[in-house]
């Protein structure tokens, strides 16, 4: 994997609130060929909430799967309600996505991927969701 450092953005809409803005930055890997690109990433590495991401992106979808202690595994493809099972320590879940839009771009040694959705957990409409995923290769140093 290529070693990249990652800005990930998640803005969180609820009908009646202010948008909830969550911002990161991490490091991660990155592999791709024509059609898939892989990066993987830790969330609170080391601790009881570490959370293992791997985001799968194909030209006309994204699978996100998340391990820790929130789990699941979620395809995203514009157009479509995809559904998936959460697990959490209160039990499982099932998770109802609306895909609105799916972006990715890559050029030299920078890329972004970008998707919205409306999510639906048990029947509840917890709001539309947009994720933003930017990345840069991590320079290696040389010798000198």
């Amino acid at each position: 994997m290529i070693p990249v450092q990652l800005y990930i953005e998640s803005t969180i809409h609820r009908e009646g609130e202010e948008p909830e803005v969550i911002r990161q930055q991490l490091s991660g890997g990155l592999q791709f060929n024509d059609e898939e690109w892989i990066i993987r990433y830790t969330e609170n590495a080391g601790t009881a909430d570490e959370v293992r991401t791997s985001v799968k992106s194909f030209p006309d979808r994204i699978t996100v799967v998340r391990q820790g202690p929130v789990s699941y595994r979620q395809t995203y493809r514009p157009g479509e309600t995809t559904q998936s099972i959460v697990h959490t320590p209160a039990g499982k879940t099932e998770m109802d996505v609306s895909t609105l839009k799916y972006l990715r771009e890559r050029a030299g040694q920078e890329g972004r991927i970008q998707f919205s959705f409306l999510l639906n957990m048990g029947a509840q409409d917890l709001g539309s969701y947009q994720l933003i995923i930017q990345w840069t290769e991590a320079k290696i140093n040389e010798p000198a």
